[in-house]
């Protein structure tokens, strides 16, 4: 009887651990459940504006008109977001009339389509419900690749009471996104409300196993060595913003480079020599920062260097030159003759390495100045996005990078440029380049070459030899250049040898000392005095 009661006793314990252990996992589980925050029907007005942008068959009056629509278009949306439905209604028509005339194709019309259908539907009149269904019946299968658009359209036809539509598209969004949890929540509820209780159930298993998989794998991935996390964590992104003011001005070019001096007439050779000398004055007074002067005499050389039937590939010197000279007035009324300037110049000019960058630049400057607006906000980046200016410059920056992959400059420029677009996988794609390159300079180059090369600290390699006691030291040790002693304590003290600007003569000597019985030696990077990774 006595080990009955013993054995009963034990099997009450063990169930109580059991089901106190199972409670804890649950709510451990509960306090990590990705739908526990979420609400069925939230939703969040897109824009999608980002995505309708020219292509390379429009005409300039198309694209003309695309801009146009989009403003028009973005306009719409804030006023969605705002609740603001009939004053949305108005702007997104208005749009439609100026992407007719531009021309878009009908994959275009998905975003504004299924965004006036949301309007229509959330009046809650009869009469509306239709409208939007019509808006709803043009929207194309291109939209089956993007979920949060087919989230959106669901919410649509609920409103309007198509729950079959609803669903299908919520189903959809869950497949290209199993982790989706909001379209689960949503389409569980539709289910429930319309009195489907076992469609309703097997979306709620679905989801939990889903959860159940996305949380163990949190899991496993937090148990990993915090390594690599550490290394994401210090991974900075460091732009530099293209300054048009301190270019580096290119110097002795040929603006006959072009022509047959043998066909140039003598009446017309006196006109090229008059203008190749205002040429190379202005060039001097671009340099030393003399702008105005520097205009003066580059409009003559221009002028005259084309009277002297100068090729167009050859005018692009001066006219670049200008280009440049006008835009470090900073004067608005000198943009004009900027853009005619960069339209007229022609890809000869982008053959060399440093003609290409400061035309990079020069298309930047030029790009962010003529878009209006605030930064900060979306609406300039998506018109900034659109400016064929701001494009120029980020393909002639990796043109630049083409011409001579370890010039720092273009990495640093594109870095800030994606960032300012609101690009920040590009941007962190360019800071990873521009380590990476930066490396290899500091691995290649002695001191001057690093300095003119663009890193503006210079790096310094030593080699560090060991840590040994009073009496301890290597005598030969003592005869090693740039020897340091860095005493660690009343007993020991290590010591560093070498100073070295280029990693593979630091690392040479390290092999040397190594042979000769430093064992343990191991190099040492410095920059501007401070210690650094390595």
């Amino acid at each position: 009887m006595f080990k009955k009661i013993i054995k009963l006793n034990l099997l009450l314990a063990t169930s109580f651990f059991l089901m106190t252990s199972l409670i804890y996992a649950n709510s451990t589980l509960d306090s990590l459940n990705r739908s526990d925050n979420l609400k069925a029907f939230d939703w969040e007005v897109i824009s999608g504006v980002e995505k309708l942008v020219p292509n390379k068959d429009m005409s300039k009056n198309s694209i003309k008109k695309l801009e146009e629509a989009n403003l028009l278009y973005s306009k719409g949306v804030e006023l969605m977001r705002s609740k603001n439905y009939s004053g949305a209604i108005e702007q997104f028509m208005l749009a439609r009339k100026s992407y007719k005339r531009a021309k878009i194709t009908p994959n275009d019309y998905n975003y504004i389509n299924i965004n006036q259908a949301l309007c229509y539907a959330n009046s809650g009149k009869e009469k509306d419900f239709a409208v939007a269904s019509r808006y709803l019946s043009l929207v194309t299968n291109k939209i089956e690749k993007e979920k949060e658009w087919l989230y959106n359209l669901s919410i649509a036809y609920n409103l309007i009471g198509d729950h079959t539509s609803a669903t299908s598209n919520l189903s959809k969004a869950i497949r290209l996104d199993i982790n989706y949890f909001q379209a689960y929540i949503t389409l569980e509820a539709i289910y429930r409300n319309t009195n489907n209780k076992n469609n309703a159930d097997k979306v709620r298993d679905r989801m939990e196993t889903a959860e159940a998989k996305l949380i163990k794998k949190e899991q496993k991935n937090s148990k990993k060595e915090p390594n690599s996390k550490k290394t994401k964590d210090v991974f900075t992104i460091e732009g530099v913003q293209p300054d048009v003011t301190i270019l580096k001005i290119v110097k002795n070019d040929d603006n006959l480079q072009f022509n047959k001096v043998s066909q140039i007439k003598e009446r017309s050779m006196t006109l090229v020599q008059e203008g190749i000398g205002s040429y190379n004055n202005g060039v001097k007074e671009l340099s030393n920062g003399n702008y105005e002067r520097a205009i003066e005499e580059l409009k003559i050389a221009e002028k005259k260097l084309k009277r002297g039937k100068i090729k167009n590939h050859g005018l692009n010197f001066s006219r670049a030159q200008l280009t440049i000279a006008y835009l470090c007035t900073e004067e608005k009324n000198k943009l004009g003759q900027v853009k005619r300037n960069l339209r007229n110049i022609s890809n000869k000019l982008y053959e060399t390495r440093d003609w290409t960058y400061n035309m990079a630049v020069a298309n930047y400057t030029y790009g962010v100045r003529t878009v209006r607006g605030d930064k900060s906000t979306d609406k300039w980046k998506s018109k900034a996005k659109q400016s064929s200016f701001i494009k120029d410059a980020i393909k002639l920056f990796k043109l630049t990078i083409k011409h001579d992959k370890l010039y720092l400059n273009p990495y640093q420029n594109l870095v800030y440029l994606y960032q300012e677009l609101g690009d920040i996988n590009k941007a962190e794609k360019y800071q990873k380049l521009y380590n990476k390159r930066r490396d290899e300079l500091i691995r290649s180059f002695d001191r001057e070459e690093q300095i003119k090369m663009g890193v503006a600290n210079e790096y310094v390699f030593r080699v560090n030899l060991g840590t040994y006691g009073e009496y301890e030291a290597p005598a030969d040790m003592f005869d090693e250049e740039y020897l340091i002693t860095v005493p660690i304590n009343e007993r020991m003290s290590a010591y560093l040898a070498g100073m070295y600007y280029s990693l593979d003569d630091a690392i040479a000597y390290q092999k040397e000392m190594i042979k000769k019985g430093y064992t343990e030696a191991f190099i040492v990077a410095y920059k501007d005095g401070d210690k650094i990774d390595f």
